[in-house]
């Protein structure tokens, strides 16, 4: 279990990375290229601990948090702006089925991790059961959803639409309590100093930005979709 634990979160971004990097190297070659960049710098980054103390906070993780901070949300701007900008990537994303979208977020099962570290010890409840469990669900439903809209990609937008939020309200959950509990606001025994170090590190580098990504590009995807029915 130890082994899995250490090991685990780094491994199934790494698969997660190649598998999509794979599907997009005939659709736009780029993002596959900067997906294998992305994790190879995540996994590597990783590996150094942003914060040094446990299970308390201390006055030296203030630029480690601004740092963790940094890493953890901008690459979903920087995506977002590119999907939006950028016509040749906006072209190629618009080709991509809402299914493969929604199916990328199966990774999440790796919310197990957060329950393995809360039963370790290492994470608070509020971070740690709650996150965790709602991650699992989150890919069970990822995985349910993309089966359903195989066949026929523009049925029930409402449904992928309400997915997309449940899926971003997760990652602000999470963000919310570890902020919260940085700032002196909330008080967690122990302060969730775990999710800026490893392994669980890789979880906020890779799978929360991306994650962010894909629930926001599909809800401006879905909205844009409900508005052209209205004007038809």
């Amino acid at each position: 279990m130890d082994t899995l634990y250490t090991f685990g979160p780094s491994v199934l971004g790494l698969v997660v990375a190649l598998t999509i990097a794979l599907y997009c190297w005939n659709r736009l070659r780029i993002a596959s290229v900067i997906l294998v960049g992305w994790i190879t710098i995540s996994l590597a980054v990783g590996q150094i601990p942003f914060f040094q103390g446990f299970p308390d906070w201390q006055e030296a993780d203030f630029w480690g948090f601004n740092i963790f901070g940094t890493l953890a949300f901008a690459p979903a701007g920087i995506l977002l702006i590119a999907s939006l900008r950028v016509r040749r990537v906006k072209v190629a994303l618009d080709r991509i089925p809402t299914s493969a979208f929604v199916a990328t977020q199966a990774y999440r099962f790796g919310g197990a991790f957060l329950i393995v570290a809360y039963l370790r010890g290492e994470l608070p409840a509020e971070i740690g059961l709650v996150s965790g469990i709602l991650d699992v669900i989150v890919a069970s439903t990822a995985i349910l959803l993309a089966l359903y809209l195989r066949g026929n990609e523009s049925r029930s937008p409402r449904l992928v639409m309400a997915w997309a939020i449940l899926a971003l309200a997760d990652f602000a959950w999470a963000s919310m309590m570890l902020t919260l509990s940085f700032l002196g606001v909330l008080e967690l025994t122990p302060a969730p100093v775990m999710m800026g170090n490893p392994p669980l590190l890789i979880i906020s580098l890779f799978a929360l930005p991306f994650g962010i990504f894909i629930s926001i590009y599909l809800m401006l995807r879905i909205r844009k979709e409900l508005r052209g029915k209205v004007s038809a």
